[in-house]
């Protein structure tokens, strides 16, 4: 049956606020009988529901966004407002009745109002069993403080949600989770303010992580955990995990254990999260794989269950991520969803050192193999806001990577809103030479190569907004990396993107359409823009320099080329400036076959109309304008590398109609430069003009 999502009169919204003595009016989510999610109406910005069923709660400069099958209801009700040293935390604690359990070494102190036929609750040692079985105690909150190197919480009973506050605990369990509830509660972990609390384990870990429970859990409050684990994962909530806010650190050693892990989904909404992932790759040769091989790797965030069929999206919203895994973790993802993973917001940093491995044999024999990623779906990446900085520098490590499609950006957006910036600089694990690429030859076989890519997508890719820079910093080698490849078709309507690569700069297998944007890609040892297909380019700005051509449009497979609008520029080297394409549409273009001393070109038409200024030295334009800011080590060049004395150059813009245009070679006085292309300059003209005839 199909579950709807039962909204209460907006009406209800303009009597926010707190309406009695210690009492507010609160916004509450309901699932399977539980209350998941709870706002004062007073931090509600808005609700909305997206095309991809996900429902949006703003509040307090955050948001919840649950998938519309985990929400039953929302209500609105009157609650008691208690700890309100959090105002933007998104459960108001009431700390009257609360039990109290304080760990001083091997003992422990509780304080419990409940009676024992309510809540139970033994210890033996540091281990403390909590067996709840009141159904009409909703949300009871254990306030957990105190020092134990040999301590743990188990809920072995529990009927309602729990709220855990954590008010300087510092709890290592020797064997066990230092957290464990075993029953399908959801559960609240509030970090006090100006307290500092530590969850580990040591010895070993039977259970699957430091924290875990058969639930879902919420982190909120605005003090410090730190979580480390030498044996399991760090936190574990079978059926979901979100972060509110807090500063929460987690450490994870073990190989193919992960910082966070769900079945489910895990959502970011606030606060600052900050996980090193430093175990490694375990491969499994036991069961029959495809290839014989099947990798197990240590996972920043895990989510999903594929075999399961549990959906696992991972949802950031907000606040600050930071994702290492440092050169130990061999195959490391920072994300890793069975599903989406879903950029809506915050500032995320991902980092992978590790090398990739080929395996089954060497060479051309490499039946399989692994390398890093920063990011990595089995379906399908939204990023529409936010900043993502993602960054590999082992061997093949690459830095955004999914099964499905990935989009960037929403037609219409402001650019702003969204910043992806991609950084490699590791070679191929496995690359002998002879790929198919570049002027070496070769035919292309199926051994494992483990290729550095930027961006690495097996479906569609769209650009809609926001600002893209990918940067491969690889300088030799043939088969090598991509900037931004497409397995299928490639569509850009909006946005900024800049590409620097190597080998191919942009890359669509089957089908590249341009519609708008600013695009400057450029290859240091291949083509700038190279499609398998077809290509049709109707609107944007265009800069394409190659080392071997600007833009290889494959018609030598049959591809079209149709120009219908926009402004192109198209740089090649050695094989030209594209691979004189079947050109069809509307606008012409104009082709200077040699720029031997025009290197800074200023192009007129008949009336002595400037029509283009464009320096094309392209070395010189590798720095700048929102590129090299976002890169530690960007790379440049100090001259442009060329086989002949020559640049040749297409050009293409609505200002380019019928007849001859003049160029000259030039200087450019004051006006704004972007990668070699000039707007509002003044040009002075050197010798006497060229002639070129539109075509």
């Amino acid at each position: 049956m199909k579950k709807t999502l039962q909204l209460s009169i907006m009406a209800i919204l303009l009597t926010a606020g707190v309406t009695a003595m210690g009492q507010t009016r609160v916004l509450n989510a309901h699932y399977d009988g539980n209350i998941v999610f709870q706002t004062p109406v007073s931090a509600l910005d808005s609700i909305n529901a997206d095309s991809k069923n996900y429902v949006n709660i703003f509040y307090s400069d955050a948001r919840w966004s649950p998938h519309v099958n985990q929400i039953d209801s929302i209500t609105f009700s009157m609650v008691t407002y208690g700890d309100t040293t959090l105002p933007i935390d998104p459960v108001s604690i009431d700390t009257t009745g609360m039990i109290r359990i304080v760990w001083n070494g091997a003992s422990v102190s509780i304080t419990n109002p409940y009676p024992d036929d309510s809540i139970k609750i033994t210890a033996a040692g540091g281990h403390v069993t909590v067996k709840s079985q009141a159904t009409t105690l909703n949300n009871v909150v254990y306030n957990l403080s105190g020092t134990s190197t040999d301590g743990n919480l188990l809920f072995s009973k529990l009927s309602t949600p729990v709220i855990l506050r954590l008010d300087g605990v510092q709890l290592t369990s020797m064997g066990s989770a230092a957290i464990y509830i075993d029953k399908n509660q959801n559960a609240l972990i509030h970090i006090v303010a100006e307290t500092e609390n530590s969850l580990a384990d040591a010895d070993s870990n039977a259970d699957k992580a430091v924290v875990y429970t058969k639930g879902a859990f919420t982190l909120q409050g605005s003090g410090i955990l730190s979580v480390a684990s030498s044996f399991a994962n760090g936190l574990q909530g079978k059926r979901g995990v979100t972060v509110n806010n807090g500063d929460i650190n987690i450490q994870v050693t073990a190989d193919t254990k992960k910082g966070i892990k769900s079945d489910q989904s895990f959502t970011m909404n606030g606060g600052k999260l900050n996980i090193t992932a430093s175990g490694s790759v375990v491969i499994d040769t036991s069961a029959d794989y495809e290839t014989g091989y099947d990798f197990s790797y240590c996972t920043g965030i895990k989510t999903g269950d594929i075999d399961e069929g549990t959906r696992g999206d991972i949802v950031i919203n907000g606040g600050s991520l930071t994702v290492d895994c440092p050169a130990t973790n061999a195959g490391g993802r920072c994300l890793s969803s069975d599903y989406d993973i879903i950029v809506n917001g915050g500032t995320t940093t991902l980092t992978t050192h590790g090398d990739g491995l080929a395996v089954g044999g060497t060479g051309r024999q490499a039946i399989d193999g692994y390398a890093c990623a920063c990011m990595s779906a089995d379906s399908n990446i939204y990023i529409y806001g936010g900043r993502l900085d993602a960054r590999s520098t082992g061997l093949g490590g690459r830095g955004i990577k999914a099964d499905g499609n990935m989009t960037v950006g929403r037609i219409g957006d402001d650019d702003a809103l969204v910043h992806v910036y991609v950084q490699t600089s590791g070679n191929p694990v496995n690359a002998i030479g002879g790929g198919g690429h570049g002027p070496w030859g070769g035919n292309e076989s199926d051994y494992f190569k483990g290729l550095p890519k930027g961006i690495k997508i097996e479906g569609n890719l769209y650009f809609n907004s926001g600002h893209v820079g990918v940067f491969c910093a690889q300088s030799s080698g043939d088969p090598n990396g991509e900037a931004i490849e497409s397995k299928d078709s490639l569509f850009i309507n909006g946005g900024i993107i800049e590409a620097n690569a190597y080998d191919d700069a942009l890359n669509a297998a089957n089908y590249l359409e341009i519609n708008g944007g600013k695009i400057w890609c450029y290859s240091r040892g291949n083509d700038a823009i190279d499609c398998n297909g077809n290509t049709n380019v109707n609107g944007g700005f265009i800069i394409a320099n190659g080392r071997e051509v600007g833009f290889d449009a494959a018609t030598d497979a049959g591809g079209h080329f149709a120009l219908n609008g926009g402004t192109l520029i198209c740089q090649g080297d050695r094989m030209g400036a594209w691979d004189r394409p079947n050109v069809s549409g509307y606008q012409p273009y104009l082709q200077i076959t040699s720029t031997d001393y025009y290197w800074r070109i200023t192009i007129k038409n008949s009336a002595g109309e400037i029509v283009l200024m464009y320096d094309s030295r392209a070395y010189r334009w590798i720095k700048g304008n929102g590129f090299i800011e976002n890169y530690a080590d960007p790379g440049t060049e100090t001259t442009r590398p060329r086989a002949v004395n020559s640049y040749p150059i297409v050009i293409s813009s609505p200002d380019i109609t019928s007849g001859t245009y003049q160029y000259w070679d030039s200087f450019f006085y004051g006006g704004t430069g972007w990668h070699g292309f000039f707007t509002g300059s003044e040009p002075y003209l050197w010798g006497n003009p060229q002639t070129v005839t539109a075509q």
